[in-house]
């Protein structure tokens, strides 16, 4: 006699396949998230260290500014180890509130740095 189930699939080993893919995607996701991080973190300290070493007038309000940035990013990266912690489905939903405030935070850096953006 021939059994059904072999034409099916392996029930068991589907769900794990499935699993192993979206791991996949959100350690990609992670990874990319925490690369945006330290990229925008890299460009917004050495504009700072430019601005300091020079002397213009609105030094002050340029170093706020840069300030500004940095305590953003450094909240970004603050909420984005909190969502490393989580299970799903919170640690998914608290990945695309990182990725939200890190778009807002490169579209704030590229026009008040004067920077493109990719």
């Amino acid at each position: 006699m021939r059994s059904n189930h072999a034409s099916i699939g392996d029930p068991q080993r589907e769900p794990r396949i499935q699993s192993q893919s979206l791991l996949g995607a959100e350690c990609t996701l992670e990874h990319d998230l925490e690369n945006r991080i330290r990229n925008l973190d890299a460009l917004v300290d050495s504009t700072y260290s430019s601005l300091d070493q020079e002397a213009f007038p609105g030094k002050p309000h340029a170093l706020d500014l840069v300030n500004d940035l940095r305590v953003k990013i450094k909240a970004s990266q603050n909420l984005f180890r909190v969502a490393k912690l989580l299970s799903e489905p919170a640690r998914e939903s608290m990945f695309s509130k990182v990725d939200h405030s890190l778009n807002d935070l490169e579209e704030a850096v590229a026009s008040e740095l004067g920077v493109k953006m990719n």
